[in-house]
């Protein structure tokens, strides 16, 4: 279903590493890291890629401003909109097909800008979305179905990102009351943090895209969860928070990051173990909130006091390991000590692997001559 080939997505993935591990410092510019990577497909650069998005994305709101304005019936609004939609994902395809352009932001902004119509189209479609929260539910359903087909199609982060918003946008409108929308939220984002995770058959290059949105999820848990959550920069004391659910959501939001945490150290996760570290200092930040006791002055003191005992301990568990070092949490570069060994490394043993056979007719082998056209003095019978 992917429009991009699966050569084309490997390429860009191998050279999303290789950027990452010379942004770490663990490899340096050595052209032979490119040549085992491919060459890197054409995408544009993060200012021409913003500023051509922002241009389609201005002249396809003008564009549907001007043909939906002055349409009256909910109906007629609700097919011009799909057809908008549907033209914008044609245009979409024509760019990528015909230009072969990948992740040049003017065919980003379509294909966003065709999910937003087809979620408009969708709560216009209705006659009874008069109704605020069936509106919103409508929109939010449709939005989340149309941002989930252009992440399949297109793999665009942007596109998890919209679906995972519009997902929960339509939990919240289901009207449950506070307890139980916190609840199915929370639930929600687990499944979708479980399946971006354990998804079987899902490829490395679809694992990393999905890196992001899977830290937003996983933070997204313990936050759902936190009754205090809109009171952590107020300094007067609150009433404190009582009752079996009121206690169990204080549980989850340290028990929860810490799990993060846990399994973040156990699979290497970068984003799980920030998830778990950030959703640990938020819950800490909650404690006199959900308790109702009064903020002073010098709390923010004792925070950074406990942060800096923290990073000591961490450095000191760091270093207490063979070489002064923790395998997988201590960077080092790959290989040798000089930049770009790695690589070289790597290339060496490409060129020294065994090649094919040339194919074709035996006859056509080449044979040598024998030294019949003298070289350094050899005679044709050397």
């Amino acid at each position: 279903m992917r429009i991009f080939p699966d050569d084309l997505e490997d390429r860009a993935y191998n050279h999303e590493r290789l950027s990452g591990w010379r942004g770490a410092g663990l490899l340096g510019h050595d052209p032979a890291a490119d040549a085992l990577a491919g060459e890197a497909p054409a995408h544009a650069a993060w200012p021409l890629r913003v500023l051509l998005f922002g241009f389609a994305a201005l002249a396809l709101g003008a564009f549907a401003v001007l043909a939906l304005k002055d349409l009256k019936g909910r109906v007629d609004s609700a097919l011009a909109a799909w057809l908008l939609a549907a033209a914008a994902v044609a245009s979409a395809e024509a760019l990528i097909r015909r230009l072969k352009v990948r992740r040049f932001g003017a065919e980003e902004a379509l294909v966003a800008g065709a999910v937003l119509l087809l979620a408009y189209g969708a709560e216009r479609f209705f006659p009874t979305g008069s109704r605020w929260h069936f509106s919103t539910a409508i929109f939010s359903a449709a939005a989340a179905l149309g941002a989930s087909a252009a992440y399949l199609r297109y793999g665009y982060r942007l596109a998890s990102f919209g679906a995972v918003a519009a997902m929960g946008v339509f939990v919240g409108s289901l009207e449950q009351g506070e307890h139980a929308t916190r609840l199915m939220l929370a639930a929600l984002y687990a499944g979708l943090l479980a399946a971006a995770t354990w998804w079987p058959g899902l490829p490395p290059r679809e694992r990393r895209r999905l890196e992001l949105v899977r830290f937003f999820l996983a933070l997204s848990v313990p936050l759902c969860l936190n009754l205090r959550l809109d009171r952590l920069l107020q300094s007067w004391s609150q009433a404190p928070v009582t009752g079996a659910f009121g206690m169990a959501t204080f549980a989850a939001i340290f028990v929860i990051p810490a799990i993060w945490l846990a399994s973040g150290a156990r699979e290497r996760s970068r984003v799980m173990l920030w998830a778990g570290a950030i959703g640990l200092l938020v819950a800490q930040c909650s404690i006199k909130p959900y308790l109702g006791l009064k903020r002073e002055p010098w709390d923010p003191a004792l925070l950074g006091l406990e942060l800096m005992i923290l990073g000591l301990a961490l450095k000191r568990w760091l270093d207490a390991g063979t070489g002064s070092r923790r395998g997988a949490f201590s960077s080092e570069a790959l290989g040798d000590p000089g930049p770009g060994k790695a690589a070289g490394l790597l290339a060496s043993v490409a060129a020294a692997s065994p090649s094919a056979a040339p194919s074709g007719p035996s006859s056509q082998a080449p044979k040598g001559g024998g030294g019949s056209f003298g070289g350094g003095g050899a005679s044709g019978g050397f």
